[in-house]
């Protein structure tokens, strides 16, 4: 999955541009995917975010220590 850009601010214009274009590239990414049917939903895309979550807190732990 790809990142967020990083968005300090006050941002320049040209930093206000790339993050502007790395967000459009984002949506169109994610607007073919639903073309194309690489979408999940309901209960399914419940159980992957409660697993992605303990994946994150399970990482925050490890590496904190």
């Amino acid at each position: 999955m790809a990142q967020p850009a990083p968005t300090p601010l006050p941002e320049t214009d040209a930093e206000r541009e790339a993050r502007l274009a790395w967000e459009r590239a984002r949506l169109a990414e994610a607007e073919e995917d639903i073309k194309a049917g690489r979408y999940i939903e309901g209960d399914e895309a419940i159980e992957w975010l409660e697993s992605e979550i303990a994946e994150a807190k399970a990482a925050f732990e490890r590496d904190g220590e």
